[in-house]
């Protein structure tokens, strides 16, 4: 994690992503935003299978949004750019920077809120320690 809170992660535009200009299409930029949150929630010590098998607490996305701003193409690195922006008693908040390796463009901003389920799939409050370990890494020291 960088200092300012920050996770980034690289992917590729693969082929089967674009058209037949080479422009990705814009429902791929929500799964680059879901591989950037998984590896940021990975790092938090908060891996979503051991949330889900072991704490029985499930995050589904309840809001989303993105603006595109330029395009991605075929075989451009992204740098994923994560953050947990909020963190409540029973939602979290991450926002997400699209930017391409090579000259640092932002192509992409977005976000998605996520409310905490339990087992039997419905709402909860955040438990104690993992609140915790999600507040630290909104707000890195």
């Amino acid at each position: 994690m960088e200092p300012s809170g920050e996770q980034s992660i690289r992917v590729r535009v693969r082929y089967p992503e674009t058209d037949r200009m080479g422009v990705a299409w814009h429902g791929h930029y929500l799964a680059w935003f879901e591989i950037g949150r998984t590896e940021l929630m990975r790092r938090l010590g908060c891996p979503y299978g051991e949330l889900e098998d072991r704490d029985q607490v499930f995050f589904p996305v309840i809001e989303a949004g993105a603006r595109y701003l330029a395009p991605a193409r075929y075989d451009d690195e992204l740098d994923v750019r994560t953050r947990l922006v909020h963190v409540g008693n029973v939602r979290v908040r991450f926002e997400y920077r699209l930017v391409r390796a090579e000259d640092d463009t932002t192509l992409a901003t977005g976000f998605t809120v996520h409310a905490a389920l339990g087992g039997e799939r419905r709402p909860i409050r955040l438990p104690h320690e993992l609140r915790e370990r999600l507040t630290r890494g909104a707000n890195p020291s």
